[in-house]
């Protein structure tokens, strides 16, 4: 009889080590879930950032189309196809299955207190910063 005791508590030992454990992974699922969750977020946020700087720099290139400033377009150029680059690496799984309508979107207008120096100064330290991240 004190063998069946002595593992019915054996069982009810190992019954709440198995609840507490349940516990714990419980809470660590939930706090991935959340850090997860900040991190769509952060990716969403990133890929706004992206989409209005590369209206930025069309908006910019056109307006060095306009002047006739071409060298300084092929360096436009070469900067976004970096952003395109680092858009693609970033994001590219949601990219695949979103499709090609964020490219289609229309770019974001510049607020009309921004030059096109102050303009370029701006996407540069922007690209700067991309850099760095990279």
């Amino acid at each position: 009889m004190s063998g069946s005791i002595a593992s019915y508590d054996q069982l009810v030992r190992q019954v709440e080590a198995l609840k507490k454990e349940n516990s714990h992974l419980r809470r660590e699922l939930e706090d991935n879930s959340n850090h997860l969750s900040k991190l769509e977020n952060e990716t969403s946020d990133m890929k706004e950032v992206l989409k209005h700087l590369q209206g930025k720099l069309e908006q910019e290139a056109r307006v060095m189309v306009s002047s006739g400033q071409t060298e300084v377009l092929d360096q436009l150029k070469a900067l976004q196809m970096d952003i395109t680059s680092l858009y693609n690496l970033k994001f590219a799984p949601e990219v695949t299955s979103a499709g090609r309508g964020a490219e289609e979107s229309p770019p974001a207008p510049a607020s009309h207190r921004d030059g096109p120096g102050e303009l370029g100064r701006a996407t540069f330290r922007m690209l700067e910063e991309l850099d760095r991240e990279r």
